[in-house]
């Protein structure tokens, strides 16, 4: 079973009540009237809006990436890459969109989808770097400057060279790139409030998709 999200006691004390709130909300209870403060996000409403909305949407994909780059390294370090977590990690096994369906409002016959696939590599790839776009704390921040999204993209580059060492079979070369993506992610992970590599939060499964509250008709 996939972990939605940690108890509160695994919060970690500098997060507060933005983190606290995100704890009730994956915990299956956005259902239930808030606070209009604490709805509009509390001490992140305005400017620090997109961060509670970000941490709802992504820190569920995130996790289960950080999760799984760290069970890929376990084989690394002992110099099997043909582990099979290695290729979990990189192999396109989650479907993004199932195939043979028909397509709405199309006029003609041949109109069904195409599946769709992506890596969990890729998935992390790109929600690790949405999320650390969505931590700015003024409207003129610029993404590309901000550190966690030059860390997390630092470490995207050493990530793909890393697969490449790993298809070409070269051990060596792939233990040195995984320890220094494993930095780079240590030095990420508080930049977006996410707990330390070697927390419980990596040792399980989560689930990836994003969370919803609601206050009547309204969800976000």
């Amino acid at each position: 079973m996939a972990w939605v999200s940690p108890g509160p006691s695994q919060v970690h004390p500098a997060l507060g009540r933005r983190e606290l709130l995100g704890v009730a909300g994956v915990a299956g209870l956005w259902a239930l009237p808030l606070d209009p403060a604490l709805a509009s996000g509390g001490s992140t409403a305005g400017k620090y809006s997109t961060i509670p909305s970000a941490k709802r949407r992504f820190f569920g994909r995130v996790r289960q990436g950080i999760f799984q780059f760290l069970e890929m390294g376990k084989a690394i370090e002992k110099g099997d890459l043909k582990d099979p977590a290695v290729d979990s990690f990189y192999a396109k096994s989650i479907i993004k969109q199932i195939g043979g369906e028909s397509m709405k409002n199309c006029a003609f016959s041949a109109c069904v989808t195409k599946e769709k696939r992506t890596s969990r590599w890729l998935d992390f790839k790109t929600a690790s770097d949405l999320l650390g776009s969505a931590f700015r704390y003024d409207a003129s921040d610029v993404n590309d400057y901000l550190p966690q999204v030059r860390i997390i993209r630092a470490y995207a580059k050493k990530v793909e060279k890393l697969q490449i060492a790993i298809t070409a079979g070269n051990v060596q070369e792939a233990q040195t790139l995984y320890t220094k993506a494993k930095l780079d992610l240590s030095k990420y992970t508080p930049l977006v409030e996410l707990l330390p590599l070697d927390s419980e939060d990596y040792t399980h499964d989560w689930e990836t998709l994003p969370k919803v509250w609601c206050q009547g008709t309204f969800c976000v």
